[in-house]
């Protein structure tokens, strides 16, 4: 069995295990690598070959989004990830950066517990960014930071170590000021973002290389060794020491909420129901023996399967053949 059916193996069995499934997108300013993470966090997972991550552009399937190199609607993928001694499913969605979608992100939002925010390391902060923030705090999704394409502050714009560190401050600086201003009110404090617990990661998604501060008191990785890495050329080789698939998705295993966590304080901010009926506790348990609630995201052309729907299950199971009614039209399908 090879690397990819095996994780595809264990996909059907942690999709079972609710505490062990971490929901999440990627949003950020149009250009800034939301894509090219995404390619090589699925390289990372065994889910194609590291030879084409970041060139490949997976989760862009549409020709359009190819021959533009933008993300115009939201693609997903799951893959499986390794911390502390256990297994987790992290099913990705990358969003668009493109102001033209954002409806696109407010709908993939809904599906999501978590993001990985994306800027990048010369532009910082740019108006999308907040726009893409806003939309996922409003929907109560908690955020961690990648700062992306560090290899040009060193190899472009000639920074020294110590000028880049005031940039990463900066730009955490007026992530968390999005954070408060955005957030609910019992989230502005909790959700910040700090550098020292590993809520904020560094690198070059391009590169394939990243790191934090707990990979780097747990390795003895040093920001001068990075720094050298980078400006002597050998990237390829600090991918190998800090790959960013093991620092990324670390930082989303931990700090970004499991569904069980995550329903029990998004369900009132996104349904509109009843919480207290058998519906609403359901949800809010993440019952998978209740009611099905499924929200579709995205309906993708397969020119093997067709028309395949791309949802996220609230409560209950759903089975092939199963008939369900559509909101709005309350007519079964199947």
């Amino acid at each position: 069995m090879g690397r990819r059916e095996e994780n595809i193996k264990k996909v059907k069995y942690l999709m079972t295990q609710r505490d062990k499934i971490r929901n999440i997108g990627i949003i950020a300013h149009i250009d800034h690598g939301k894509t090219t993470l995404s390619d090589n966090l699925l390289a990372g997972a065994g889910m194609i070959s590291e030879e084409y991550a970041g060139k490949m552009l997976v989760l862009d399937y549409d020709e359009q989004e190819q021959a533009r190199g933008i993300t115009i609607q939201t693609a997903a993928a799951s893959m499986v990830h390794e911390y502390e001694g256990s297994e987790y499913l992290i099913n990705l969605l990358d969003t668009p950066g493109h102001v033209d979608f954002g409806g696109e992100v407010t709908r993939a939002m809904r599906a999501c517990d978590g993001v990985i925010l994306v800027v990048d390391a010369v532009e910082g902060v740019m108006p999308q960014t907040e726009t893409v923030l806003r939309q996922a705090l409003r929907e109560n999704v908690k955020p961690v930071l990648f700062i992306n394409k560090v290899d040009r502050l060193i190899n472009e714009l000639k920074l020294p170590p110590e000028k880049i560190q005031e940039r990463f401050a900066k730009i955490i600086k007026d992530v968390n000021s999005l954070i408060k201003k955005f957030a609910r009110p019992e989230f502005k404090d909790k959700w910040l973002i700090r550098v020292e617990d590993g809520s904020v990661a560094f690198g070059s998604a391009y590169y394939n290389w990243a790191i934090s501060v707990p990979f780097m008191k747990k390795t003895g990785v040093t920001f001068k060794d990075i720094y050298e890495y980078v400006s002597s050329g050998r990237q390829k080789e600090l991918a190998k020491k800090a790959p960013i698939t093991q620092i990324v998705l670390d930082m989303v295993v931990k700090h970004l909420p499991s569904p069980l966590e995550a329903q029990k304080y998004r369900i009132p901010v996104i349904w509109r129901g009843d919480i207290n009926s058998e519906v609403g506790k359901a949800m809010l348990e993440c019952n998978p023996n209740g009611p099905l609630v499924l929200m579709i995201t995205k309906i993708i052309p397969d020119r093997f399967a067709g028309e395949v729907a791309v949802g996220r299950i609230y409560s209950g199971k759903i089975r092939p053949g199963q008939q369900v009614y559509v909101i709005g039209h309350y007519k079964p399908l199947r």
